[in-house]
Parts: structure tokens; C-alpha cells; sequence
């Protein structure tokens, strides 16, 4: 089964924020939030993804445009 995705493309931070936080309350985890390059849109996600109690992780070490949103923090 494949993660729902939300893709912030385009988005301004406001509505960024809004969209994060509506989309992890209607949907389970983990899922994806992509970014794009924006370092200000990942940390729009990061923030709001981390008041609400949960942890990012890049989906990939090369691809920093994507972040997984999971209940617990990884630990390698």
C-alpha cells in the first residue's frame, strides 16, 4: 500500500501550514509532504509537523524534497 501524499508545490507558507496540519488530522501515518527545494517550505513542515507531536524524515538522503511524517523518531 502506497503512502498518501500531499505535494506543497507552489503553495505560499500560510496555506502551507493549514494544508500540513488538516492533512495529518484526516489522514494515517506515515505519510508524504513534498516540498520541493524550499529550505522556508521544509521548515513550515517541520514546525507544524513537530506541534503536533510527530517526526519528518527525508523519504530518501538524496531527495530532500520529500519528507515521510511518522508517529515515532527513527534511530539508527
Amino acid at each position: 500500500m502506497s503512502m498518501k501524499t500531499l505535494d506543497l508545490h507552489g503553495d505560499n507558507y500560510e496555506g502551507a501550514q493549514q494544508r500540513v496540519h488538516s492533512f495529518l488530522y484526516n489522514n494515517e501515518l506515515p505519510v508524504k509532504i513534498i516540498t520541493g527545494r524550499s529550505e522556508a517550505m521544509r521548515k513550515v513542515v517541520t514546525d507544524t509537523v513537530s506541534l503536533l507531536g510527530y517526526h519528518t524524515h527525508y523519504e530518501r538522503l538524496i531527495n530532500e524534497g520529500c519528507l515521510v511524517v511518522t508517529e515515532q523518531e527513527f534511530i539508527l
